[in-house]
């Protein structure tokens, strides 16, 4: 004996109540998908720019980035942490002769 599989039959009771469904859903996919790629361009955005910088006598960290960033509303103790990670140093390391990466916000 085989069994047939019966087949439903969908009706669309209200077709103004399914265009508006379907309408909201295409939106918040293409909001959905225009955030994340808005976001990817952000990022990118926030890329820095560096100067490259030989340490002289007596220079700083803190003194090297107030150089290169005079008019940026930066806090230097976070881009002072910046630059020892870019660099892959500690804060005390410097000295005369090396070079470094500074980010100009």
């Amino acid at each position: 004996m085989t069994q047939t599989r019966g087949r439903h039959h969908y009706r669309i009771a209200n077709p103004v109540r399914f265009f508006i469904f379907i309408l909201i859903c295409t939106m918040l996919i293409t909001f959905a998908g225009m955030t994340m790629i808005s976001a990817g361009q952000a990022q990118a955005a926030a890329v820095n720019t560096y100067a490259q910088v030989t340490v002289q006598e007596d220079d700083t960290l803190w003194g090297l980035i107030e150089e290169h960033n005079p008019n940026a509303n930066i806090d230097v103790r976070s881009a002072v942490y910046d630059v020892c990670e870019i660099n892959d140093i500690d804060a005390g390391d410097i000295q005369p002769g090396d070079t470094l990466f500074i980010p100009v916000y």
